[in-house]
């Protein structure tokens, strides 16, 4: 299936929204997920969230800075 990660189409396997994050080794506990306009907060439980076939997801990382 296809998915827009990071505003670019790639092809994956992964069925849920969790397996997608590890295939790219995102830290779900520590990402921000975007995924088809649903915000999900860092250590959201995204192994239940079924992956769509053209879906968007955006991950965000928080960073200190000054």
């Amino acid at each position: 299936m296809k998915v827009v990660y990071q505003g670019s189409a790639v092809e994956t396997a992964a069925n849920t929204v969790a397996e997608f994050l590890a295939e790219r080794s995102v830290d779900s506990t520590t990402a921000i997920v975007e995924y088809s306009g649903e915000v999900y907060a860092p250590g959201s439980d995204l192994s239940a969230l079924p992956l769509e076939d053209g879906a968007s997801l955006d991950v965000f990382k928080m960073t200190a800075g000054g």
